[in-house]
């Protein structure tokens, strides 16, 4: 809709693209209280709940992933702009605002004019008035036109599109030294005083933090689907009651040779002839199905069991060519090659079932039916666990007794850190760590762990938060000190050696072997930051160029001898150019929302980014 907008190019801008038309009734009065209509307020224009919605919606339609807080910010953003546009006097008149609207194809008839009843359809489908369209369409160019402002001083030359070659794809000749901080270690002179020194200036890294021994009784599901008991005439019942709707099921196996529905010609040749070798070997002896599923199929999900995809009704649940074709077939038959979007298979039928046996499907139901009563007894007995913790506030024993729960003791301190490494959800790390457990020592009202599991809790004892005295933590301090020292003194022997080989000191050093270092292997290899620094490196006059390379474990220190150009250099300029441009104008486009958030004043409403919060 409406092309004579600029399109948003730059992956900052793409959000705002999606969730652009959604800003109606941007600055109406309201009658409400004050704030009570919006999120925030960015100068005149404020972002409501109402407006976060609908953007998320065409977001989603779009096929977007982004999450609430991310669509929120880029709507925040996009009050920026348009509110920065508007003090900055960037308009468009309503003569052309009205031309836009014209030439926009979306609203021509089949000979191509402008229909006025097409136009009007469109405003009926938004709930908005043709004032309001034109609001929007005027906030769109604005916006536009101010990020086409400060884009159009991003010129990117030939020589910085070479410069960006060089760095990212050319070949490097190397040598490199590590200094491993354990090679220092020997170097550190420690004594009481020392480490009582650095223990008094680290001490919040030697906290205890609070922690709890906690008993607990869980309530399963599973275990309560197990006491469940299931007569005969209910499994007879609920038998013919399924019966009576049940369609004719077939047993079917496959081999299955996928093929990526893009995949060009020659690919899915070749797929289609390793099945019709492997069909000519079915032909020849049928009883090799199973093995050869094993051997060939790339569906994983059956291929280890002989291809075997189990009893299936004929209801549309598979790919329509396979279906067809499985439920045209005879017991013991295998079809020919079948072409389906997920390649090609070969199909054979293992058995029939035009109705459902009793004792076939009489394991599943009482399976079924016992799941069903424990649905039931399952939320009776979370209801009598809350009453009996209720009524029971300083005994968790009493209410397993009650209950007939296990009632479970760790002997393990537990933190919210470790609660949390051990995969514990929130809710119950919380419920762990509320006032009534903790301080009232009080069991805990039942806390869903997972679907069909709860558990009440109690704490048993205590501990809180403390520094650990010196003598305790001695030898802790001790090992902390030793290596944060030895890394000291590795990173001082680092940068005093490349400060010696930069003057061309020779430098007795354990060098590594020469060795070829492609950009991507570098990339790979090392953090964005050690990649940054290496590719500075140019050796200058037949000498070579010395890096010291930081935010590794240990620092390296490489030596880069040679650098080789890369070929064909002139085809790459013009994506190299584009790639500095976009790298440019996202840096634009930031520096201006981080301005104007600076300038354009921003006030805090009523309503929520996540209603649940309030």
């Amino acid at each position: 809709m409406f092309v004579a907008v600029e399109k948003y190019k730059t992956p900052a801008k793409i959000l705002l693209g999606l969730i652009a038309l959604t800003f109606v009734g941007f600055g109406v009065s309201t009658v409400a209280a004050p704030g009570s209509d919006y999120i925030v307020k960015v100068g005149g224009q404020k972002v409501s709940e109402h407006q976060l919605n609908t953007a998320m919606q065409n977001m989603q339609a779009a096929g977007g992933s982004e999450s609430r807080d991310a669509v929120f910010n880029a709507l925040v953003q996009r009050a920026l702009l348009t509110e920065g546009a508007r003090e900055m006097g960037i308009s468009v008149s309503q003569e052309q605002l009205k031309q836009i609207i014209v030439d926009e194809p979306s609203f021509h008839d089949q000979n191509g004019k402008f229909s006025q009843n097409i136009f009007n359809q469109y405003l009926n489908q938004r709930q908005m008035s043709e004032d309001q369209l034109i609001e929007e369409i005027r906030n769109e160019f604005a916006v536009n036109n101010l990020i086409s402002l400060v884009n159009n001083g991003n010129l990117v030359s030939d020589a910085q599109a070479k410069q960006l070659i060089m760095a990212t794809q050319a070949e490097r000749t190397v040598r490199s030294v590590s200094f491993s901080s354990e090679a220092f270690v020997q170097q550190v002179k420690t004594d009481d005083a020392v480490l009582k020194k650095y223990y008094d200036a680290n001490k919040k890294d030697y906290v205890i933090p609070q922690a709890v021994k906690v008993e607990h009784v869980a309530l399963n599901i599973q275990d309560v689907a197990k006491q469940q008991t299931v007569s005969e005439e209910e499994l007879k019942k609920a038998f013919e009651q399924e019966s009576a709707s049940a369609k004719p099921k077939r047993e079917i196996a496959h081999i299955l040779f996928t093929v990526p529905q893009d995949a060009p010609e020659n690919v899915r040749a070749a797929a289609k002839a390793e099945a019709e070798k492997v069909l000519a070997q079915l032909k020849a002896n049928p009883s090799k199905f199973a093995a050869l599923a094993k051997q060939y199929s790339r569906d994983e999900a059956s291929a280890a069991n002989g291809g075997n995809l189990g009893y299936l009704p004929q209801d549309g649940g598979l790919l329509k060519e396979f279906e067809d074709r499985a439920f045209s077939l005879k017991k013991g038959e295998i079809s020919e090659v079948v072409q389906t979007a997920a390649g090609y298979h070969i199909i054979t039928i293992l058995n029939i079932q035009d109705k459902p046996s009793f004792e076939q499907e009489k394991a599943r139901l009482e399976a079924e039916l016992k799941q069903k009563k424990a649905a039931t007894a399952f939320n009776e007995a979370k209801e009598k666990l809350a009453e009996e913790a209720f009524n029971n506030p300083g005994s968790l024993a009493e209410v397993a007794k009650k209950t007939g729960l296990k009632l479970q003791a760790p002997a393990d301190w537990l933190t919210k850190e470790n609660g949390k490494a051990a995969g514990m959800p929130d809710n119950l790390i919380n419920a762990i760590f509320s006032d009534d457990v903790m301080k009232k020592k009080h069991n805990s009202e039942p806390v869903t762990v997972n679907e069909g599991l709860v558990w009440v809790v109690r704490a048993k004892e205590v501990r809180e938060q403390k520094i650990q005295p010196f003598e305790e933590a001695k030898n802790f301090v001790k090992a902390d000190y030793l290596r944060t020292e030895a890394t000291r003194l590795a990173e001082a022997k680092a940068k005093q050696v490349l400060a010696d080989v930069q003057k061309g000191k020779a430098a007795d050093l354990k060098w590594s072997p020469i060795s070829q270092l492609t950009a991507e292997q570098a990339r790979q290899s090392m953090p964005p930051e050690a990649y940054a620094q290496l590719i500075k490196a140019r050796p200058e006059n037949g000498k070579p160029a010395y890096v010291l390379l930081s935010n590794l474990p240990a620092p390296v220190l490489v030596e880069v001898q040679a650098v080789k150009t890369p070929e064909n250099i002139t085809e790459q300029l013009k994506p190299a150019k584009l790639a500095l441009a976009e790298s440019q104008s996202n840096a634009s486009f930031s520096a201006l929302v981080s301005y104007l958030g600076s300038t354009i004043k921003q006030t805090q409403g009523a309503q929520k980014v996540n209603p649940e919060q309030q």
